[in-house]
């Protein structure tokens, strides 16, 4: 199987690499960027939150229309930081704003207060650097958003193209409670020592992990049969790929710890970015793989799905991974455009229908199995089995529905504050879940959840289980000891 993944692989890493300058992109950061547009354009789309003594500075160092553009024509252009209740109503705003050719600097229903405007409404000052700084205090604390927009005159359908250079810099104070230079948003602080933390539980639990394997390994016995072959604690292959995943694990949340670290110090953290991204995607390959393994093995699935079902589990899977890579590329876009707002939506919403779908044909083949079954205790016997491989795959989608919908649930309603709450939630879950299938999955004797009975059909599939770790074993022990497969999760 690892045979052949890998050149399934190769493509998606050249793809990450390339998406990696992307990736890196933090709306924390300071940069100097140049962009081509004739749209409104959002450039923090998740927002930065503000406490009492941050700052905001904005700096546009050129700004250019192309085409013959005069003062008489009564158009405007501006950078606008204003506070928003929450992410959900700035992207309503944003959209209406889009659709209907709104200025939302000036229109009267939306002007707040609080709103800090750079006006490069005037072609004279478009190649003077123009700036503006701004304290926050505790009645202009909260979560704000920068765009850019030009409004067009009215009645005018001509589209200008737009060449920027700008410059900006968001800061809270740091722990000293006296230099602004603390880069995350609040909310986002806790960040940096949550992910450390989790990198230390996760640290533990391979270790824990690599002394189960060597202990295993230890005590490796065997003893032939007439046609079994029975080893009372086995190490399988599919133990050594777990090994992987959680050591990619480990090392995609000590990135994660130090690439918040540098962009709260520094306002970049690019360079950990990279490898942040590395290793999320061999995590998420991973992940799924480990799940083909323990879930299937191929002896599960081989006899019972057909090859059109089989293809349906590898195609959702494979877009499951590449939808993720997906998404992390475009939630690092510096534009936040309706089409990115939209795309960005189409992507979650296929992630949610490959964790769906992908349980569809185990569902179709138990309903036809029960049908087809009499008093044929093989029949019986294959639909107990594929019911285990059902209900761990519940277990499965369970934990990514969690980490993708209720999670994002409860930060919506905690608010921008407490923003880290959602990251650890899901780190925590995600923790659990390795544990629970660590523990029941892990190798210990007679483990029938690992044993398979190699009878004739397997032998007439051309079936080989030792290339997926999986050896031929006692059926008897699986259905007599049903507590330590899958069900009992």
């Amino acid at each position: 199987m690892l045979s052949s993944i890998l050149p399934l692989l190769l493509p998606l890493l050249t793809l990450l690499s390339l998406l990696t300058p992307t990736l890196s992109f933090s709306a924390h950061d300071s940069y100097s960027l140049i962009r081509q547009t004739t749209s409104l354009i959002s450039f923090t789309p998740t927002g930065f939150g503000f406490a009492p003594g941050g700052i905001a500075n904005l700096t546009s160092l050129s700004f250019y229309i192309a085409g013959s553009v005069t003062s008489e024509e009564n158009w405007e252009a501006y950078f606008l930081l204003r506070r928003y209740d929450n992410e959900e109503r700035f992207l309503e705003e944003f959209s209406e704003a889009e659709d209907n050719k709104i200025c939302m600097a000036t229109s009267e229903s939306l002007i707040s207060p609080t709103d800090i405007l750079l006006d490069l409404s005037d072609p004279s000052l478009w190649q003077t650097p123009l700036t503006s700084t701004t304290t926050f205090t505790e009645e202009t604390q909260g979560l704000y958003f920068l765009t850019f927009q030009r409004c067009r005159p009215e009645g005018e359908d001509k589209k200008h193209k737009l060449s920027l250079k700008f410059h900006h810099h968001f800061c809270n104070l740091g722990t000293d409670l006296h230099t602004c230079n603390d880069h995350l948003s609040e909310g986002e602080q806790p960040l940096p020592t949550l992910y450390l933390l989790f990198g230390f539980a996760y640290t533990l639990s391979l270790l824990l992990w690599f002394y189960i394997i060597k202990k295993a390994k230890s005590s490796e016995t065997s003893s032939s049969g007439s046609r079994l072959i029975v080893k009372d604690i086995k190490v399988h292959h599919v133990h050594h790929v777990m090994t992987f995943l959680l050591v990619v694990k480990v090392m995609t949340v000590y990135c994660d710890a130090l690439r918040w670290h540098y962009i709260r110090w520094t306002g970049s953290g690019e360079a950990w970015s990279v490898f942040f991204y590395f290793f999320s995607f061999l995590k998420g390959m991973m992940l799924f793989l480990v799940i083909l393994l323990i879930g299937s093995g191929w002896s599960f699935v081989k006899p019972f799905l057909s090859d059109k079902e089989k293809k349906i589990v590898f195609v959702v899977l494979f877009l499951q991974v590449f939808d993720n890579i997906a998404i992390l590329a475009l939630s690092g876009q510096i534009e936040g455009t309706s089409s990115y707002i939209s795309w960005s939506q189409i992507l979650h919403l296929i992630d949610l229908i490959c964790c769906a779908a992908v349980i569809f044909p185990i569902f179709w083949q138990i309903r036809r199995l029960e049908e087809a079954v009499a008093a044929d205790e093989l029949a019986e016997h294959s639909i107990r089995k594929l019911t285990l491989f059902k209900q761990f795959y519940q277990l499965v989608v369970a934990y990514i529905y969690f980490t993708r919908i209720i999670a994002l649930l409860i930060s919506t309603n905690l608010g921008y504050k407490h923003a880290w709450l959602q990251e650890f939630m899901t780190e925590g879950v995600t923790l659990l879940f390795y544990m629970l299938v660590g523990y029941k999955f892990r190798p210990i004797e007679k483990n029938p959840y690992l044993q398979v009975k190699g009878d004739s059909d397997d032998e007439d599939e051309g079936l080989n289980l030792e290339e997926f770790g999986l050896n031929e074993g006692d059926d008897d022990d699986e259905m007599s000891n049903p507590s330590t497969g899958p069900n009992a999760l």
